[in-house]
């Protein structure tokens, strides 16, 4: 009961907020002359996107309706009969609610990463022709202990042209500076040309050369998604940001903020769950089970709130990332087991 309600919920939430963006977009979609082909393919890269963001709000509707049921039709009372805790029934849910998790870990690392990059890509391609010429706006990102800025990025990702990467110390001062007219890729490797390099330590030094390699883990790709970047990365692509073999446009405390997101997300349904509990020991003859859904619809509501504003706190820098992603996890949790051992008495 408690799967099938879940999913129940999850595709009207789905298809209630897919119509609304269809409507809003529609019409975009269908002056690039593809038909009702390209409606079927946006509605394609946009559903995971919408599933995704809704299913801890799902599992929380999920919740109150099962238990509510449960509740309502006696249920609860048969199971307490044989003496049967309320935390052995919320046990018994948890498997159920574990699962719900793990799949929504797989589709905000593995799936949405990748509809994200189809639909962009898909989008940048069926866009129509500009008559007034692009004026290429310079990318800016990191690369380890490195800053790179490149004026012109090549759409396959194999060029760049003004090339200025700046070396610094863990601490963030500057040590060398090197330019260059332009990068390019040869497949197997980066080649510099026209390059000018100053060193600033422990005296300043400027040599130039016609020629040089660039050792350096950034590929083609890695520069496609730069100049084109998608709202979520998979936990491997964080991983190499963080570890400096991945490039990334962000701060360092983004990219953390974003990992420990990742991990945190599953045990949203966890917490869900718990919020909802409440409604199985209310009696609707005096209306408990009704003041405890209330209860639990507006601090599950509350929990989303929070979570997304730590989470923007941390992406910016104004809260360690450990506590902006975890933080709001473990406070509901108390606080849905508060009210639990409350109701009980």
């Amino acid at each position: 009961m408690f799967v099938t309600r879940c999913l129940a919920v999850l595709l009207a939430l789905s298809a209630l907020l897919q119509l609304l963006d269809l409507l809003d977009a529609a019409s975009t979609v269908l002056e690039r002359g593809g038909g009702a082909g390209d409606l079927a393919r946006y509605i394609g890269y946009r559903l995971p996107v919408i599933v995704e963001q809704v299913v801890p709000l799902s599992v929380l509707v999920g919740s109150l309706s099962t238990l509510w049921t449960l509740a309502g039709a006696n249920e609860v009372v048969a199971m307490r009969s044989i003496g049967m805790t309320p935390y052995q029934l919320l046990g018994a849910l948890f498997p159920a609610a574990i699962a719900v998790g793990l799949l929504h870990l797989v589709l905000s690392d593995q799936v949405v990463p990748r509809v994200e990059r189809g639909f962009i890509d898909w989008w940048a391609s069926t866009t129509p022709p500009n008559d007034e010429p692009e004026v290429p706006k310079p990318l800016w990102f990191r690369l380890g202990d490195q800053v790179v800025t490149a004026k012109v990025v090549a759409r396959d990702g194999r060029r760049l042209e003004g090339v200025e990467v700046f070396r610094r110390t863990a601490d963030g001062a500057l040590v060398a500076r090197l330019t260059a007219e332009a990068a390019i890729y040869d497949g197997k490797a980066w080649t510099l040309a026209n390059v000018a390099r100053t060193e600033l330590e422990p005296t300043l030094v400027t040599t130039r050369a016609e020629t040089q390699p660039w050792d350096t883990a950034l590929t083609p790709s890695n520069l496609r998604d730069l100049s084109a970047p998608t709202d979520r990365q998979p936990v491997s692509r964080l991983r190499g940001i963080l570890r400096g073999t991945y490039a990334g446009t962000e701060s360092r405390a983004f990219y953390q903020t974003r990992l420990h997101e990742t991990y945190s997300g599953p045990f949203a349904t966890l917490v869900m769950l718990l919020l909802a509990a409440p409604v199985a020991h209310g009696l609707r003859r005096r209306g408990g089970a009704m003041g405890n859904m209330a209860l639990g619809v507006v601090i599950g509501l509350a929990f989303l709130l929070v979570d997304g504003l730590l989470a923007a706190m941390g992406e910016a820098g104004s809260m360690p990332p450990l506590v902006a992603a975890w933080a709001p996890t473990l406070f509901f949790a108390a606080v849905g087991g508060a009210i639990l051992v409350h109701v009980e008495g």
